[in-house]
């Protein structure tokens, strides 16, 4: 069965028996056209080389492939029920994520870039974080997906920021970092600015291309913090439904994520903590409220 069409191949469910039941997994053709085979190759080899240092609870699994000669290639991986985050965040779906688990989504994304950029051997640069390639699965827990643009880079344990040779651009257009475009400049910097897209879309429930004034998504929040107004940006499903510590801490780490310079913004592992801290908040305030009966908030 076909679950969706992508540039990079066709993506279909199917099952894997294995010693002791079915499991469900998600097979991706991939069929290699020739001019851009040489291209289309290696990414599938970026692919097979990234997810085999991969052991991590917010990344993907990749269960097997097969290559079928020189024109098609499979890869097989873990299903995941509730597809990608993209597909949930939206006015068309009528029943948008609750705020609490948009926080446990972006906390899972955190740690599994985290885990990219410094708790490998060599850090990896993922390139394409965006809301498609976030995953959930049943228990709506986090797997971040799309490893065929991915930079492997040098050893992990420079406290640097890690810079990676490239001559090309890659990535989807509105989470693109600044100077990655500009200069061709990839850092664990660009992926940092990718997320913060990501984090912006997940509290404002727009696309980055769909901000008021003609401006994208960035220069919107960027606009309204500055002139004071940052709580115009929330998605109206979630109206009442932040606390407002917790919204402090969530806009600060996010814009600060997408910052001009690459310098300027935090790690990976500092965006983390500020997100578990802010899903402690959330927490926190929910359970207050309840005591009192109240659940409605005012973000001022």
């Amino acid at each position: 069965m076909i679950i969706d069409r992508r540039a990079s191949g066709i993506l279909y469910k199917g099952y894997v028996d294995d010693t002791t039941n079915t499991v469900s997994v998600t097979i991706k053709r991939v069929n290699i056209i020739r001019p851009r085979s040489m291209e289309v190759c290696h990414k599938l080899r970026t692919v097979v080389l990234v997810h085999c240092q991969l052991r991590h609870p917010n990344l993907v699994r990749l269960i097997g492939y097969c290559f079928e000669g020189e024109q098609e290639w499979f890869l097989v991986y873990e299903f995941m029920v509730n597809g990608n985050l993209a597909r949930h965040l939206y006015a068309t779906n009528p029943n948008p994520v609750p705020w609490n688990r948009r926080l446990q989504i972006c906390v899972g994304v955190a740690r599994g870039l985290h885990c990219l950029h410094t708790g490998l051997k060599h850090t990896i640069i993922h390139c394409g974080v965006n809301s498609r390639y976030i995953l959930l699965n049943e228990k709506w827990e986090v797997k971040l997906s799309e490893f065929g643009i991915s930079k492997v880079g040098p050893p992990s344990l420079s406290k640097d920021i890690i810079r990676i040779e490239t001559d090309t651009v890659a990535g989807t257009l509105g989470y693109i970092a600044p100077e990655y475009v500009r200069n061709l400049e990839l850092t664990d910097k660009s992926d940092v600015y990718s997320f913060g897209v990501t984090l912006l879309e997940l509290l404002c429930g727009r696309k980055p291309s769909e901000g008021e004034e003609q401006m994208n998504l960035v220069e919107w929040a960027q606009k309204c913090k500055r002139e004071g107004n940052i709580n115009e940006i929330i998605d109206p499903y979630l109206k009442g439904k932040i606390a407002p510590e917790c919204f402090m801490v969530y806009v600060d780490i996010a814009t600060s994520c997408v910052r001009n310079r690459g310098e300027r913004r935090p790690t990976m592992g500092e965006v983390q903590v500020c997100l578990e801290h802010a899903l402690e908040l959330q927490d926190r305030a929910d359970a207050a409220a309840a005591a009192a009966g109240d659940c409605n908030y005012c973000v001022d």
